[in-house]
């Protein structure tokens, strides 16, 4: 299973201030992933497990364009460092991380990965 820090030391080499959890504000540039399931390939104690990940990347806010012209080019560059670390993308999609209510939703690109 690829590890956490794995997925963060891809980010890292995507550019980004990739870290294995995220607190605190989030700013564009930040990038982290966030455990979704592991699989049991099969039923033998420390057997082969495959795991399943969500990746977070924060673009800028500002407006759609602002936002479209920072992640388009994203896309393809930090797939490639996922796959890179021995990741398969499901697909990446944009996201928007709830915060505080009444303040605008910080806009993200998030990948779906495996094993």
């Amino acid at each position: 299973m690829t590890s956490r820090d794995d997925i963060v030391a891809a980010l890292n080499a995507a550019g980004l201030n990739g870290q294995p959890t995220k607190v605190g504000p989030i700013s564009a540039g930040d990038a982290w992933p966030a455990w979704r399931a592991t699989r049991w390939a099969n039923a033998a104690v420390g057997g082969v497990r495959l795991g399943s990940w969500f990746v977070f990347v924060a673009l800028p806010g500002g407006g759609v364009d602002v936002t479209t012209a920072e992640a388009d080019p994203l896309v393809e560059v930090i797939g490639a460092q996922l796959i890179a670390a021995g990741l398969q993308i499901e697909v990446c999609e944009p996201y928007q991380w709830p915060v505080e209510p009444g303040t605008a939703a910080v806009p993200l690109l998030r990948y779906s990965v495996t094993d």
